[in-house]
């Protein structure tokens, strides 16, 4: 988005964007698109009226308070909305969102940037989208904090409106929305995470890296994180998704990519340089990994 659609944006007090009908039945179909797909979007600063409110709803709704603060009235639970807070509201239930006007804004720069971005969205995949969101909220409301790449990404969005409803356009578009969903998802599990905790792990992978030429066991990295082994293996998963010595494998075999791809190292060198004696175990493990032998691997760069 260039600089001055950019400042039209922030210009513009209200905006909101419903998809056509017409857009919408080819949404739903195309494979492209029918994963997720917005229904209904927009950006505030405030709702009109100091109030938004919906009757049950088949779809899913999401607000994001960009220096912004509020209510929300749902599942017969009244709570405060903070500004940087994500509130996710599910299918088949009345909600009321009240907006407040902050007298508390730290500057200018912020009350001018206030604003509330709310989003119908559906599709196949519109459920496991919203359910990586709500497995770390509470009752459909977290803290993400302020996030200036979910702003440009709400922003490209409402730039539909402007662009038109061309199928390049629109397919654009629905992977805005993808990517602002899962980048959500990524940074409510590092707050969380990192206000329960104070488990550093850039520090555990710079040890990894230190290490990558020998190896690693569990003991040594626990120890290093002053945890237990098991609360370590625990919490690094939560983090990754990964055991904490899988994850240093998958380090070691990016190191050996890197070497095959670079250099002509023997692979039993790169081997060795990994701290693997033997050669032969090194080349099923990395097959194992990345489907192809270290040998595979190398000549597949001249293919």
């Amino acid at each position: 988005m260039s600089k001055d659609m950019s400042e039209n944006l922030n210009n513009i007090t209200d905006i909101r964007l419903l998809i056509p009908m017409f857009l919408l039945d080819k949404l739903k179909v195309h494979p492209l698109t029918n994963g997720l797909y917005p229904i209904s979007l927009g950006k505030q600063p405030h709702f009109k009226n100091d109030a938004f409110s919906k009757s049950i709803s088949k779809d899913y709704w999401l607000f994001y308070c960009h220096h912004t603060n509020g209510k929300l009235f749902y599942k017969n639970k009244t709570r405060k909305v903070k500004h940087g807070d994500l509130v996710i509201i599910e299918p088949n239930h009345h909600f009321t969102f009240f907006s407040e006007k902050s007298n508390k804004t730290h500057n200018n720069s912020m009350q001018s940037n206030a604003a509330i971005y709310w989003l119908n969205f559906s599709g196949n995949l519109a459920e496991n989208f919203a359910q990586r969101l709500l497995m770390k909220m509470d009752d459909g409301l977290a803290q993400v904090g302020t996030l200036p790449n979910v702003v440009t990404d709400f922003d490209n969005l409402l730039e539909l409106g402007r662009r038109g409803y061309t199928a390049t356009n629109v397919i654009h578009a629905v992977h805005v929305l993808q990517q602002a969903l899962s980048y959500l998802a990524l940074q409510l599990r590092l707050v969380i995470f990192n206000r329960s905790s104070k488990f550093n792990l850039a520090a555990i992978e710079e040890l990894m890296r230190n290490n990558i030429h020998q190896e690693l066991n569990l003991s040594t990295l626990a120890e290093h994180a002053q945890l237990s082994k098991f609360h370590f293996s625990k919490k690094f998963k939560e983090l990754t998704d990964s055991s904490p010595i899988q994850h240093f494998i998958n380090m070691k075999i990016q190191y050996a990519c890197n070497k095959l791809d670079n250099s002509d190292l023997a692979v039993k060198v790169i081997a060795s340089e990994l701290g693997y004696n033997d050669p032969y175990y090194f080349s099923r493990l990395f097959k194992k990994m990345i489907g192809l032998s270290p040998k595979q691997y190398r000549d597949s760069r001249h293919q």
